[in-house]
């Protein structure tokens, strides 16, 4: 690029002698378009640019210097515009390059191949839930998750001043006060009871599981949502006592944990079953020998379960004293948690897909 006559730069201002010392480095370090826009507006934009303040120099000069310092101005701007216009024709021919290369086929290559998708870890978890069961003979059974009164409580023997009925707990649909968003999926097994009740000793009895969301006043914290999941499950027979529960968890732990797997029983307290009891599960972490996770006890709570309290027959139609039962349920994300050794509940919800994907190993 050729520069102006030393003389004839030295009628110009300091500053605009720098500027034009700086030009060639300043273009040779633009390896965008962007970066030469910037360039571009700095030296010979309209307003406030060194082009600008040539021209003002220029009126202010002298009589006898205007037509020197005139050519030197426009020398100047000529040699910033054709040298800028060099420039922004070199980097939009090694974009075009660039962008050709980017879509380029090549027929010898295999055709790329789309990002495929995977079930949410929870549902994972809940379909390896019900695997588990599936070989005792278990199907499953779905509900509405806006239910009633009738089936969410009434069903379940669950007085009316128990705490869970009140607003404080309970998501209660404002224009139809008679309706809510289901606490737990236990109103499908009372829906299920009902609905097979006549065919029950045509059927020799009936065991069945219930996933699904289920919803709670809860604060969102790291162990609480007021949205989350579970899987429940039901069996109706005769002569079924707490042996068959017991036989049955232990056996379903062990599909789930590993044959190393060993549980225990707590009695505990639930409206709908009685006797009830509280699971727990030897920590598949360390082992039972206490981590974090375990809380240093070695067991972990995983699930609540119990014989069918009579009266939740009599109000499906079912004779408790030629019927009875056991139910249990069990919280998807606490058991995902524990698993995965995940340490907040926020993060199944967050559809991180850094997260999702090291999740995929969750089974």
């Amino acid at each position: 690029m050729t520069q102006p006559d030393a003389n004839a730069l030295s009628l110009l201002p300091t500053e605009m002698v720098e500027a034009c010392d700086d030009f060639s480095s300043a273009l040779s370090t633009c390896s965008t378009l962007d970066e030469l826009n910037r360039l571009k507006g700095i030296y010979i934009g309209r307003e406030g640019s060194f082009s600008s303040r040539l021209m003002d120099a220029l009126k202010k000069a002298p009589k006898e210097q205007k037509r020197n310092l005139g050519a030197v101005v426009n020398g100047l701007k000529k040699t910033w515009e054709d040298a800028i216009k060099v420039r922004q024709s070199e980097l939009e021919t090694a974009k075009q390059h660039l962008d050709s290369a980017k879509n380029a086929w090549d027929a010898t290559l295999p055709p790329p191949t789309p990002p495929t998708g995977a079930l949410h870890p929870l549902n994972r978890l809940m379909d390896r839930l019900v695997d588990v069961f599936r070989p005792l003979g278990y199907h499953v059974e779905e509900g509405p998750e806006v239910e009633t009164e009738e089936h969410n409580f009434d069903g379940l023997n669950i007085p009316e001043d128990h705490p869970a009925r009140g607003t404080a707990d309970t998501f209660y649909l404002a224009q139809h006060s008679e309706l809510l968003l289901r606490t737990h999926t236990s109103p499908v097994q009372v829906r299920v009871l009902k609905r097979l009740a006549p065919e029950l000793e045509k059927k020799g009895g009936i065991r069945f599981l219930a996933p699904g969301r289920v919803y709670r006043k809860d604060e969102i914290d790291p162990t609480h949502s007021p949205m989350f999941h579970q899987v429940e499950g039901m069996l109706v027979g005769k002569g079924i006592g707490m042996h068959h529960l017991k036989g049955t968890l232990a056996y379903a732990m062990k599909a789930l944990f590993g044959p190393e797997a060993d549980v225990r029983f707590r009695p505990s307290y639930f409206p709908f079953v009685e006797p009830g009891c509280e699971m727990d599960v030897h920590c598949p972490l360390c082992g039972g020998s206490g981590c974090r996770v375990c809380k240093g006890s070695g067991w972990v709570e995983i699930l609540g379960a119990g014989l069918i309290h009579p009266n939740v027959l009599r109000i499906a139609g079912i004779d408790p004293e030629i019927w009875s039962g056991f139910a249990f349920g069990m919280g998807v994300e606490r058991t995902a948690m524990m698993v995965s050794q995940t340490p907040d509940l926020r993060l199944f919800f967050e559809n991180d897909q850094r997260f999702l994907q090291v999740m995929g190993g969750l089974d």
